[in-house]
């Protein structure tokens, strides 16, 4: 029994023994009708109480999927229980208790003593001119009451694998667990990617997508840019400030354009895509994207005021059902 059920009241302890009991052979009573003997006399009327507390009907609420009853039985005649309740227990003595030992807190201290930029910062934190949110305390410093950790440390890789590896969670629940007692800088980032690196989750990670569904081929076009592909390729290293690009696809000859941007904001896009696009082909007769938030709020808006024309709406189809490649 836990240490926090000691304290209740012998009803409750029975049944919360009772529940346990039952519980651990569930396989066997699972479906069948049984009986249970106690010699608690008031679980007799566990069944037909009308008013309970909220533990009682928390504990009760685990046994409405069995069926079963009730039967009172005095203790001096339920004697195989009472044996086996109350019997004997040789009492052992401790020779010796062997606990594993954390040398975390030991590598990130003498990391610390090595960095002198850290001892500056100790010595100021010391010295009471820090600011409020540094601490020093048991001869590691503190960040908002969270050990410091130099970015650089191998210590950081060891604190992401131990709390991670506990129960291999996503990003913001690791995120939650690590900052609770840690602190370094750009450590949202490096979790991120030390999470999506993760070999066991990668194995292991549950798909929470829906399925794709059946594949709905598009019409062929009957003319080069007459009906067109837009995309982003995102995600990509810095090139004079630009890390997006737009793909657009003529869907007859699979001829295209990929055009540069910083940002994938919609007045952009409609800028670049007719600067680059339009004065070369026209305007399309249909247009096909994924849902991106940039085609999915005012991208059509813009492209007709920008000709002066009406837009012809771009027709919204997800990739992997079109059979399409990105």
């Amino acid at each position: 029994m836990a240490v926090r059920h000691i304290s209740l009241l012998a009803y409750e302890k029975e049944l919360i023994g009772l529940v346990k009991a039952i519980r651990h052979w569930q396989s066997y009573l699972w479906g069948k009708q049984f009986v249970v003997r106690t010699d608690h006399y008031t679980l007799k009327f566990l069944l037909e109480q009308r008013s309970l507390s909220s533990p009682q009907q928390h504990w009760v609420s685990k046994l409405l999927p069995f069926d079963f009853k009730v039967e009172y039985k005095p203790g001096k005649a339920n004697t195989v229980a009472d044996a086996l309740s109350r019997r004997d227990v040789d009492q052992h003595s401790l020779y010796a208790i062997s606990l594993p030992q954390l040398d975390l807190f030991d590598d990130i201290r003498r990391e610390q003593q090595s960095s002198s930029d850290i001892q500056q910062l100790i010595t100021t934190v010391l010295a009471g001119t820090a600011a409020d949110v540094w601490s020093f305390k048991q001869g590691l410093l503190f960040f908002k009451n969270r050990v410091y950790i130099p970015p650089e440390s191998p210590s950081v890789t060891l604190v992401m694998t131990a709390l991670h590896n506990q129960g291999h969670e996503g990003y913001q629940k690791t995120l939650h667990r690590i900052t609770r007692d840690f602190y370094w800088r750009g450590m949202k980032h490096m979790i991120q990617d030390f999470v999506r690196a993760c070999e066991v989750c990668q194995r292991n990670k549950t798909q929470t997508l829906q399925p794709a569904g059946l594949l709905q081929p598009l019409p062929v076009p009957q003319q080069i840019w007459a009906d067109i592909s837009l995309d982003f390729i995102e995600g990509l290293p810095n090139s004079k400030g630009k890390n997006v690009i737009l793909v657009v696809v003529d869907r007859f000859s699979k001829y295209g354009h990929f055009l540069a941007l910083s940002h994938p904001y919609t007045a952009i896009t409609c800028s670049l895509f007719f600067d680059n696009n339009f004065r070369l082909h026209g305007l399309p007769e249909s247009m096909v994207s994924d849902r991106d938030v940039t085609f999915t709020s005012s991208f059509g808006e813009n492209c007709s005021g920008c000709v002066e024309r009406n837009y012809v709406s771009a027709q919204l189809i997800i990739h992997n059902r079109t059979g399409k490649p990105r």
